[in-house]
């Protein structure tokens, strides 16, 4: 079925012209890395070798004019406008509820960040030069995704806030084939992608303060609920002529994102084992139900130094793997995603679970 691109004049308008840093970022991105790649590449991944990344840490060693600072610090203020813009119609300001977690589209920025250099070598430009709409539409899933998990994760759900949900989940799926186009591979994409996290969701709300919804032969499965974060790329496979490597792609994706989980699990820890989520990196803990002192089951995890050094090793080995497809898709660009979500391993089970590597 072919690509079917529909011209948006609608849903979308009352977006355009009010979120300036967003249709700037690619541009200004794209100044930086043609510049010198190879000095762009050692500055992104420079601030990696930090326990914790920040997005002025990036910017400190990218060592930017102040243009391009502007225009990362711009990119919080359009996204609650994004927001705003969309929920002031229902009478609320969603941009201000406690569910948006607006840190995860901070997380996400570097992700858009390496989007934005890969179509640029791709040759993808109509896609670059509708850069503004694709992270408009992130802000929604995103948006979307977090305020559903922050509702199926509490004992009061909000029924509004569910609804509203599902109400920016649809509006990231609409926009979305508007940029990349309609056909028979983007709808499946779309909806593999959904499946991934609700799926994850399910067995994870299932399961909780009874087990682990993991098995510890299949940690690929942590990277499931972060597939939004990288469904665009899977969205431009088939204009590039690749539909028939979309499996190996989302491999790679789920391999490498999952490898960023197991960091996930072990920061929150605590907060898991209070709310009854058994983490992957619980798995085959003795009598994980019946302590009720988190803090003290989570130091006694983080103690148990077998524990970490195969937890460490499992990534590394997801990380292996991951690459081993990429060298065979000759995807140079995006092995250094890989390479930098191994600096983030090595660096996080180095400072903080003291791991002798």
């Amino acid at each position: 079925m072919p690509i079917i691109c529909i011209d948006h004049t609608s849903e979308g308008d009352f977006l355009v012209g009010t979120t300036r840093a967003f249709d700037e970022f690619a541009p200004t991105i794209l100044r930086v890395y043609r510049r010198d790649k190879e000095a762009f590449w050692a500055a992104v991944t420079a601030p990696f070798l930090a326990s914790r990344v920040s997005l002025l840490d990036w910017l400190h060693h990218l060592q930017v004019d102040i243009g391009l600072l502007t225009a990362f610090r711009g990119l919080d203020g359009d996204a609650r406008q994004v927001l705003r813009a969309f929920s002031a119609p229902l009478g609320f300001d969603v941009s201000r509820w406690q569910s948006n977690r607006a840190q995860y589209l901070k997380d996400a920025y570097f992700v858009f960040a390496f989007l934005a250099v890969w179509m640029d070598e791709e040759g993808l430009s109509d896609l670059l030069n509708q850069f503004g709409d694709i992270l408009r539409a992130g802000v929604f899933a995103v948006a979307g995704y977090g305020i559903l998990d922050a509702n199926v994760d509490s004992s009061s759900p909000l029924p509004v806030e569910i609804l509203t949900a599902q109400a920016l989940i649809g509006e990231y799926e609409s926009l979305a084939l508007h940029i990349f186009g309609v056909s028979q591979t983007n709808l499946d994409i779309m909806h593999r992608m959904r499946t991934l996290f609700l799926e994850a969701e399910i067995r994870e709300k299932a399961m909780r303060g009874k087990a682990s919804p993991y098995r510890i032969d299949k940690p690929e499965e942590l990277g499931s609920k972060g597939a939004n974060a990288v469904t665009p790329y899977m969205l431009c496979l088939e204009r590039l002529g690749r539909a028939h490597l979309i499996d190996d792609y989302w491999q790679v994706f789920l391999l490498f994102g999952a490898a960023i989980q197991l960091i996930d699990d072990w920061e929150d820890l605590e907060a898991d084992l209070a709310s009854g989520h058994y983490s992957y990196v619980t798995l085959g803990f003795d009598k994980l139900t019946g302590l009720t002192d988190h803090r003290k089951t989570a130091a006694a995890l983080r103690a148990d130094s077998a524990r970490v050094h195969e937890s460490y090793r499992c990534g590394k080995a997801m990380i292996d793997q991951a690459r081993a497809i990429l060298v065979r898709l000759n995807e140079t660009l995006l092995g250094r995603m890989v390479d930098i979500t191994e600096l983030r391993l090595d660096t996080y089970f180095r400072k903080e679970l003291k791991l002798v590597i």
